[in-house]
This record gives structure tokens, C-alpha cells and sequence, in this order.
């Protein structure tokens, strides 16, 4: 049996794979079902979903980040961040918060369409572990001036959960755009 994934849209992906010249085997996922033969995950990979649906087949990353940490920014954005609809990216040492682009309420006058399948979320801030042995964290946030696409470094702490809560307030709100 194939390899399948459902992404948060709705969309089924299939794992293809296809030889180089060299005789390597590489791997992608594509929304065809026609050719795709692949039905065990190769060893040392894993289906990766970026925050807006593209599914990868990816090597396994090494877990840094402890599930407790994760969770910790998980409860914060849902208790102290008046966004509600907002996606963790993990990745190494880096954990970073996407929120809709496109606010729902826009979107809500579309009708009777599945909102899933046309929302765009972008980075807005991010929180990285600078030292593994004393789980130390930093926080930055992404800065949208128009010539400039790079995260601005705003603080850092042993306090993981006071970092947070310091912070993922000000997601959606004016005072974001003054944290720097």
C-alpha cells in the first residue's frame, strides 16, 4: 500500500520515488496517486508539514527541544495571545509561531468555501534554545519594513515561561511593531 498523507487543507499526498543517473533513490510527494509505489517510509526519514500544508519527506531531525517547552509556548499563545488560530513550526532549536496573514474576517466573506483550503500563515516570531545544558532561550521577532526580511533579537532567559508570556502578548497587536 502507498504512502499517503492529509494535510491540514484537506489534500492527500502521495510519497513518489524516482532513481538519478547515479542510481540514487529520491524521494517527493506529489497530489497524483499515478506512480506512487512507495509503501514503507525509508530509514532515518520522516513526512514533514510546513506551516502552510506543503508536505516533504525530510531526514529525521534530531530532537532538541523538549515536548514540555513546546507545550509551554502552546499555552501561552492560547492564554495570553488574542490570535487563535496560529501554527508552531519545530525545527532543531527553533520553535516559531505562524499566525494568518490573511485576518478571517476578511475571508469569512467568501461564502461557503472550506476557509482551510485559502488560509497563508507567515512567521511572526520565533524563540530559539541558545544553550541546551542550562535551557537557555532567546526571543525574536520577524520585521516586516519592506527592504528589510530578517528577525529582530528582542531578549533572553533562563525562564522559558516568563519569556513567553512577555512576549507572545503582543502578537497582533500595535505594541508588536514597537519590540525591538
Amino acid at each position: 500500500m502507498a504512502i499517503t498523507y492529509e494535510n491540514f487543507r484537506g489534500d492527500m499526498y502521495y510519497l513518489h520515488k524516482r532513481m538519478t543517473k547515479k542510481g540514487n533513490a529520491t524521494y517527493h510527494f506529489s497530489k497524483k496517486s499515478a506512480g506512487a509505489d512507495v509503501d514503507k517510509i525509508p530509514e532515518g526519514y520522516e513526512i514533514y508539514e510546513n506551516p502552510n500544508g506543503r508536505v516533504f519527506l525530510r531526514k529525521a531531525i534530531k530532537k532538541v527541544l523538549d515536548d514540555k517547552e513546546i507545550k509551554i509556548i502552546e499555552t501561552a499563545m492560547s492564554k495570553h495571545c488574542l490570535i487563535s488560530d496560529f501554527k508552531l513550526d519545530i525545527k532543531k532549536e527553533f520553535i516559531t509561531v505562524y499566525t494568518l496573514s490573511t485576518p478571517v474576517t476578511n475571508l469569512a466573506n467568501l461564502g461557503a468555501i472550506n476557509l482551510d483550503k485559502i488560509k497563508d500563515y507567515q512567521a511572526v516570531m520565533r524563540f530559539e534554545l541558545l544553550d541546551e545544558d542550562t535551557r537557555e532561550f532567546g526571543v525574536e521577532r520577524f520585521c516586516f519594513f519592506d527592504d528589510v526580511d530578517d528577525w529582530i533579537p528582542l531578549d533572553s532567559s533562563k525562564n522559558l515561561q516568563k519569556l513567553v508570556e512577555e512576549y507572545v502578548r503582543h502578537i497582533g497587536q500595535e505594541s508588536f511593531y514597537e519590540l525591538y
